[in-house]
């Protein structure tokens, strides 16, 4: 019976030094999650802060320039038309109207 107390001793050494090396497990990953978070956290303040300066530099824009929108949309509506030009251009065969192009006569001369 006397060898059952250090038995039992050696089993608790083993299941506390288990235990904490579960615990200095957990504790490690629990301090990665947290750097993890902290460097998210970082990320999201610096996006945030920098919509918001994009925000009031587009409301500057807007208080400067009233027509800002109108622009704007006339940019957007050059952009379509000079890709619906490439467009109809190739689809006459790509150089064909560079040559007529160069036969007729410019307006105004």
């Amino acid at each position: 019976m006397s060898d059952a107390k250090p038995k039992a001793a050696v089993v608790l050494a083993l299941a506390r030094a288990e235990a904490g090396a579960v615990f200095h497990e957990l504790q490690r990953r629990a301090d990665a999650a947290e750097a993890d978070a902290m460097r998210l956290r970082a990320l999201l303040i610096r996006r945030d802060t920098e919509i918001a300066q994009l925000r009031d530099e587009l409301r500057l824009l807007h208080v400067e320039t009233p027509d800002l929108r109108t622009r704007l949309e006339l940019v957007r509506e050059n952009r379509r038309q000079a890709e619906q030009l490439v467009a109809l251009r190739r689809a006459l065969g790509g150089g064909a109207w560079r040559a007529e192009a160069r036969v007729r006569p410019a307006f105004g001369t």
